[in-house]
């Protein structure tokens, strides 16, 4: 059997992002690293949703991409359909599983990101509401490594998740056009709503060092090297959506897109280097390699 399809199928570049997600939350609230028993349950639940969802979404895409993209593993045959809908199933009860380990509120977050998720595949996608959907369904995702804070960890905290939120409805809404040519319109507005979620992640890191229920040390200068990796993560990924809006056709849309998603780790490194400190910021850095590895084989869009 040759597993590339399969990989292909669940994008696994983009499930290391997912980690990301809510790893970060788990540390911007306070979380210690050691408490690996903690925040593991939390990214393992993150990743198998996240699989589950972009398998599902295939599913539902299948006649489309039977016309517009007809090489992905479902339409070409080297998937079934039967094994990406049970293997969905499989991975969103995972997912479920995984985070009813770590408590209950984390359950019900799973449970809420699961419905958000299957909505969203199922058609919302398809409406003016699905890039905010999209953009929700991340925001939950980090939100699901804060569940173990009281009240998810605060304002600051909260600010962090809106920022991923508004970020991915960027990309979301440069995606929606990946296979046409010359709309501009979309990139452009991606490139807008990237650059709002970049500056609320920046604000949200600084609110969080400077708040003592986060950060008890505070002090705003420790946390130039974060806003330092925000900046370096949003240069790149305003490079690539420039392109897109530019000259728009599938091969630079498809670059945008994929800039935006990859970039999500480096996002979440420069905030919580802002919130947290070196050491932890590395933690969440660690997750790129594997996300780099696979991308250099592995198509993410």
């Amino acid at each position: 059997m040759r597993l590339k399809p399969y990989l292909q199928l669940v994008r696994l570049p983009n499930v290391f992002t997912a980690a990301a997600d809510s790893l970060s939350g788990f540390l911007i609230v306070g979380g210690a690293l050691a408490d690996v028993g903690r925040w593991l349950p939390l990214a393992v639940a993150s990743m198998a949703i996240y699989a589950a969802g972009i398998a599902l979404n295939d599913v539902f895409d299948l006649e489309l991409d039977r016309i517009e993209r007809p090489g992905r593993p479902l339409p070409s045959g080297r998937v079934s359909v039967r094994f990406a809908k049970v293997l969905s199933a499989v991975l969103l009860g995972a997912g479920l599983a995984s985070a009813s380990v770590s408590g209950m509120t984390p359950a019900v977050v799973a449970l809420v990101l699961v419905v958000s998720v299957v909505s969203y595949d199922a058609g919302i996608r398809r409406s003016v509401l699905g890039p905010e959907l999209m953009g929700a369904c991340r925001g939950l995702n980090v939100l699901l490594g804060m569940s173990l804070a009281p009240g998810f960890g605060g304002p600051a905290a909260w600010a962090v998740a809106v920022g991923i939120a508004v970020f991915i409805v960027g990309v979301t809404w440069i995606s929606r056009f990946e296979t046409e040519v010359g709309r501009r319109a979309a990139p452009a507005a991606g490139i807008v709503l990237q650059g709002l979620g970049v500056g609320m992640l920046a604000g949200a890191g600084l609110a969080g060092r400077a708040d003592p229920g986060l950060h008890p040390q505070g002090g705003i200068l420790p946390a130039l090297p974060g806003l330092i990796v925000l900046l370096l993560a949003a240069g790149r990924v305003a490079r690539e959506s420039g392109r897109a809006v530019w000259d728009p056709r599938p091969e630079t849309l498809q670059r945008a897109v994929k800039a935006g998603v990859l970039s999500l780790i480096w996002l979440h490194v420069g905030v919580v280097a802002c919130v947290r400190g070196p050491v932890e910021a590395m933690a969440v850095a660690v997750l790129w390699l594997p996300s780099a590895i696979a991308a250099r084989w592995i198509d993410s869009t």
